[in-house]
């Protein structure tokens, strides 16, 4: 009776497909089920699109347009409501990362150092979305941390609410320490001199801190400008942040005075990876780890400009490890060109 079934490699493979669309039936069911209601959770746009991309090969090998077209479109379909099903969840995050409705004076004070290296040319984009928080301005201070500039970066912050640190030195992270040792917040929130917030982007931030004593942490970034490769190589990013295997995509830390204080800041022997660096000696010293996903900060790619997408996420990739692994003089002698020093960037990754 079934002797004309083949059940070779592509058979199997066509079944699975079909077996992955039972599932996600299977999957929002029992979702519905557990929640008293209709419902269609993320497994079941992730499971329908591992089908249809299963039946689909599976319709390539065998030739058949009436099968493989409808999978082709379906792969669209369940692909936008993955998208739309993970934006309503930072959405409702983000709810959650809010700080509760109540009195100015209860919000938390927040000390926003930028780190400024002859900055000039881009300074007032980050100032001027500073600025425009909606955040109460006696509530947060900025701090410019003017470091080793020669440029009018100094004539540009004094145009705006801002306090000034100043030393003739310069450095990836000394600049970002110093303008932490003039801070007088409980909260210290490091944001690259080429980078920029949204409006709620301090409230987000002071919402996730809120009820924890001890936090290190970032945010999700995205690049201000480029093409696909940039954008999937910042939601790698992303995704790997969140996992705590990198650190400040969007050139945005922020950590509890506390424990900054306690590790001794940033260290500023290394010539890069300083806020992993920072981030894990934090959470090596009894912090929480946060990372705010219900916003972007939006950050220069000049470096990947500079060097390379893929040569700059090796180079990120290669102080990582070494620092996981406990090889920090191997970092900190790595040779590196100054003038690859990017002004503000403080060793983002």
């Amino acid at each position: 009776m079934f002797s004309h079934f083949r059940l070779d490699g592509w058979e199997f493979l066509g079944l699975l497909g079909e077996a992955l669309f039972f599932a996600r039936m299977a999957i929002q069911w029992l979702a519905s089920e557990k929640a008293g209601r209709p419902v269609i959770p993320a497994a079941y746009w992730l499971t329908s699109l591992a089908g249809a991309l299963l039946v689909f090969a599976y319709a390539f090998h065998l030739g058949s347009l009436p099968v493989l077209i409808p999978q082709a479109v379906g792969m669209v379909f369940y692909a936008r409501g993955w998208q739309l099903e993970r934006a309503s969840r930072r959405r409702e995050a983000g709810r959650g990362e809010s700080p509760p409705e109540s009195g100015e004076a209860d919000l938390p004070r927040l000390s926003v150092i930028v780190p400024v290296h002859n900055e000039e040319a881009g300074l007032a984009a980050t100032l001027g979305s500073l600025a425009g928080q909606d955040y109460p301005a006696a509530r947060f201070e900025v701090i410019v941390a003017l470091n080793g500039c020669t440029d009018a970066s100094r004539r540009v912050a004094e145009g705006y609410r801002v306090r000034l640190a100043e030393d003739a030195r310069s450095g990836m992270s000394f600049g970002k320490n110093l303008g932490a040792r003039s801070a007088g917040a409980g909260i210290l929130v490091f944001v690259d001199a080429d980078t920029r917030l949204p409006p709620e982007g301090l409230r987000r931030l002071a919402g996730a801190a809120a009820g924890r004593s001890r936090f290190a942490g970032t945010v999700a970034g995205a690049p201000d400008r480029g093409g696909g490769v940039v954008r999937i190589s910042f939601r790698l990013a992303n995704f790997l942040t969140r996992r705590r295997r990198a650190h400040a995509p969007g050139g945005v830390i922020f950590m509890d005075r506390a424990t900054w204080l306690e590790i001794g800041g940033f260290d500023e022997s290394l010539p890069q990876g300083t806020s992993t660096d920072c981030i894990w000696r934090g959470l090596a010293a009894g912090a929480e780890y946060l990372f705010v996903d219900s916003f972007r900060a939006v950050t220069s790619i000049r470096r990947f400009e500079k060097t390379g997408i893929v040569g700059q996420l090796l180079a990120w990739r290669r102080n990582h490890r070494d620092l996981a692994a406990g090889r920090r003089r191997e970092v900190a002698e790595r040779k590196y060109d100054p003038a690859d020093e990017l002004p503000g960037r403080g060793g983002r990754g």
